[in-house]
């Protein structure tokens, strides 16, 4: 999955070098002769008049300096004149305090928005957009819904069949499985522990060479013991009793258990039906039996006691330290692709020369289940573009010609996120094959160059590429991705909202804190061993039926099941 922010390159850069005297091979897209302005007067082309546009993409903390490369060749591309947007779209109070004064951009992207795209319409904050518009000014992207049921029906407005709240993205980077467990395999070596299947190298060089994965898994049972050998057999040889098996973290609860709970054939916050009952995950039978085992490795001994006081920073900071066996981890971490080179296992790797790494499938349950929840419930459809409620005909037009570019074609979504290749970029490694690196020298973000700032979070394959290593896009073809391991792993909450026809969201937002905190709450007392599962169990389902757990699943029974969803075209 791609980074939020790049590690930072040379400072100093002047706008000069940025956006002064580079050429550009790109033309402008064929304009066309049927697009009238306000007046109704016929325009002599989609561009003819120059327009003001308040824009402000996915990726934008608000450093985007003005009079950018990028900007620059967009205003001269569409004849338009950009505003930027000086907020934090990944801030929460900076997008909340935006939102609440009304001051909206034009055309934006919050990621940290807490607003559904029916209640920014709804609140008057946005307009609605027309399918016959979308259609005829961003064809590239209407062609991408019509390839992903059922994205025509995502995002309508309430009782119209051809007018939308918002745009919606496409994250192929979300595709198949993201995690599976890793395990040090110079400690595996060394207490004389098998692989579980054949094993190869991820890559030839740069310390992929030391990274191994099989497609094969171990059972729990075994990893148990492999746990056990990693704390107790002393694996680094330095005569301590100071190592552990795994050592999990107190925040991002869906990374680290992942595939831990795939194992028990669950995901983190997703429905399930469970004795003919529609029921949530963090209530099931399936989820005792997981916290149960956790609480058994912890009372063990093979859990890092620390884990309580690590955040997902801490806890990459505490596996460089070499102590901790078995850790989870996203395929591209495997991979050793750089925006990750400070998250474990692979920020060990590079440290120390020593260490050998191997990934596996995921584990096996008791019952034969792997894998872990789909990052997307349903398609690979999500995120929202909104248009802001004074835009008009007009300047929408601008703006979905403007977001179909600079998204949806090739060209377009390469130079702006990545510039000129050659000039400003270099492919990683094989061209057209790897992802491409912005040089040094050059700001990775926003900055004098204005990379991603107009970029929406939607990624075709060919895109995902750009920023993802050929060897992470060697293990999602060969694994990660494959559609018999999809179909077998990939676990998918058994009803959900996808369409928003239900008041599931407005019940969130009223019990989702307080529910919330019951299962935190629980999980951590449970693991620790500061409660009996077995003995507090019904309290704690009772607990958060009556906390609004039975209002959030009488609205989620009135929403459609995801096979079904899956069906539609």
């Amino acid at each position: 999955m791609r980074k939020r922010v790049r590690t930072a390159l040379l400072a100093g850069v002047t706008a000069v070098l940025a956006i002064g005297g580079i050429g550009c091979s790109s033309s402008k897209p064929e304009p066309s002769a049927d697009v009238k302005g306000k007046d109704g007067e016929k325009a002599e082309s989609k561009y003819a008049k120059k327009l003001e546009i308040k824009f402000t993409g996915s990726w934008t903390k608000g450093k985007t300096e003005d009079g950018s490369w990028v900007q620059k060749k967009l205003e001269d591309m569409f004849n338009v004149k950009i505003i930027n947007t000086k907020v934090d779209t990944w801030n929460k109070d900076q997008v909340a305090l935006l939102i609440a004064s009304g001051d909206l951009p034009d055309t934006f992207a919050f990621t940290a928005n807490s607003k559904t795209p029916r209640e920014m319409y709804e609140t008057g904050m946005t307009r609605t957009i027309p399918k016959d518009m979308i259609v005829k000014y961003a064809p590239k992207y209407a062609k991408m819904l019509d390839e992903n049921p059922p994205g025509w029906q995502i995002n309508l407005a309430s009782g119209k069949t051809d007018e939308y709240v918002a745009l919606t993205g496409h994250q192929t980077h979300t595709e198949g499985l993201l995690w599976t467990p890793t395990f040090r395999l110079d400690w595996l070596e060394k207490l004389g522990i098998k692989p579980p299947g054949e094993i190869k190298a991820v890559g030839p060089s740069g310390g992929r060479e030391r990274i191994y994965f099989t497609d094969k898994a171990y059972t729990l049972e075994e990893i148990e013991k492999i746990l056990m050998a990693f704390t107790f057999n002393d694996p680094d040889g330095n005569g301590k009793n100071d190592t552990y098996g795994l050592s999990p973290y107190n925040n991002a609860y869906d990374t680290w258990s992942a595939t831990l709970m795939g194992a028990f054939g669950i995901g983190s916050g997703y429905s399930l039906l469970e004795d003919n009952k529609l029921i949530m995950a963090e209530t099931s039978k399936a989820y005792k039996d997981y916290l149960k085992l956790l609480a058994k490795w912890y009372k063990m001994g093979v859990i890092d006691p620390e884990w309580t006081t690590l955040n997902d920073k801490k806890s990459w900071e505490k596996y460089a330290t070499g102590k901790i066996g078995y850790y989870s981890a996203q395929r591209a971490y495997i991979a050793l692709d750089d925006w990750a080179k400070e998250r474990a296992p692979q920020n060990l790797v590079q440290k120390d020369q020593t260490v050998k790494l191997l990934a596996t499938a995921p584990e096996i349950g008791p019952n034969g289940q792997q894998g872990h929840k789909s990052y997307r419930p349903v398609n690979l459809l999500g995120d929202a573009f909104y248009i802001n409620k004074n835009v008009s005909d007009e300047e929408l037009i601008r703006i979905l010609q403007m977001f179909d570019y600079i998204n949806f074609d090739e060209e377009g979504a390469r130079w702006t996120k990545y510039g000129e290749i050659g000039t400003h970029s270099v492919w990683e490694g094989t061209p057209d094959k790897s992802a491409l690196k912005v040089k040094e020298g050059f700001t990775a973000e926003e900055g004098s160059t204005g990379f991603y700032a107009y970029s929406f979070r939607s990624y075709d394959k060919k895109q995902l590429q750009y920023f993802t290593s050929e060897y992470t896009m060697n293990l999602i073809r060969d694994f990660f991705a494959k559609p018999d391991v999809m179909k077998k792993m990939e676990i998918r909450p058994y009803k959900y909202d996808l369409l928003d026809q239900t008041k599931g969201s407005d019940v969130q937002k009223k019990y989702g804190t307080q529910l919330s905190t019951i299962v935190e709450e629980f999980r951590m007392k449970a693991i620790v061993g500061q409660l009996d599962i077995d003995k507090e169990w019904d309290g704690y389902v009772k607990k958060w039926t009556d906390a609004g757990g039975a209002q959030l699943l009488q609205e989620l029974d009135k929403a459609p099941k995801v096979e079904d969803l899956l069906k539609m075209k």
